[in-house]
């Protein structure tokens, strides 16, 4: 039996046990620390909101204090579910198809590792949404669990990291398609701006907050691909007796 398959020599990724089981399990360290620290926050306090002025902020982060649009907010999580289901929708594919293993586990590693540095950044900065500064807003909403983790915005940083991971790995994996990366990367770029957009509109972030967390999940989402291409990967696209080698 030989000692790899004719489908390993075109293989895009390369799942490797040890660098695989760091990634994982820093993953999951850092959602733990996430998630306690969140469980630990500090509760927002009534006299902490009657203290925000928000003159104290930066001029681009100002008008958000005007916005709460409940329409926008369940937008966005409408949006960010289905980003979830993206990676999977890559297998309608049959080259993803043969890749499907490495998919899941890429996936799982960019979630795990935006969430668990979201959550703990979100626990560490203590950041007032948006919203405890608009008379408009009730006490009891101000007062809610999770109104002080404005910075950054996990709805952003997620469904950026989701959508530039598929756009990656799609485009990896058909070099051959051409004009079609502009729209898979065009989707990929919209979708995580339109949940920034929303979840600006809906109170929830400042502007600081939802450009931090696309930058920082789309980073996520490009990066966990390429650790996982093989070293020597050779991409052929023949057209007429023409191949074209493109060596990482």
């Amino acid at each position: 039996m030989p000692a790899h398959s004719q489908k390993d020599d075109h293989d895009i990724y390369k799942l490797d046990l040890k660098k695989d089981a760091i990634l994982i399990g820093t993953g999951a360290v850092v959602t733990f620390m996430g998630d306690r620290l969140l469980h630990n926050q500090q509760q927002p306090s009534l006299a902490e909101i009657g203290l925000l002025d928000k003159n104290d902020l930066w001029s681009v982060d100002r008008p958000a204090t005007d916005n709460y649009s409940q329409t926008a907010l369940r937008i966005t999580d409408i949006i960010l579910f289905t980003s979830a289901t993206l990676p999977f929708a890559m297998y309608a594919t049959n080259r993803c198809r043969e890749e499907e293993l490495d998919i899941l586990v890429m996936a799982t590693e960019t979630f795990l590792i935006t969430n668990g540095i979201t959550n703990i950044i979100k626990a560490s900065t203590n950041r007032y949404r948006p919203f405890n500064y608009n008379d408009a807003v009730s006490v009891e909403t101000k007062l809610s669990r999770g109104s002080n983790r404005s910075f950054f915005s996990g709805h952003a940083a997620t469904t950026a990291s989701l959508c530039f991971l598929s756009a990656q790995a799609l485009t990896d994996m058909h070099p051959h398609w051409g004009k079609k990366k502009y729209i898979v990367w065009s989707t990929a770029a919209i979708l995580p701006l339109v949940v920034s957009y929303g979840r600006y509109k809906a109170g929830k972030h400042f502007a600081t907050d939802v450009i931090t967390g696309y930058v920082f999940g789309a980073a996520i989402g490009m990066l966990i691909p390429r650790l996982h291409r093989r070293k020597n990967m050779n991409l052929h696209l023949s057209l007429n007796s023409l191949s074209l080698q493109k060596r990482f």
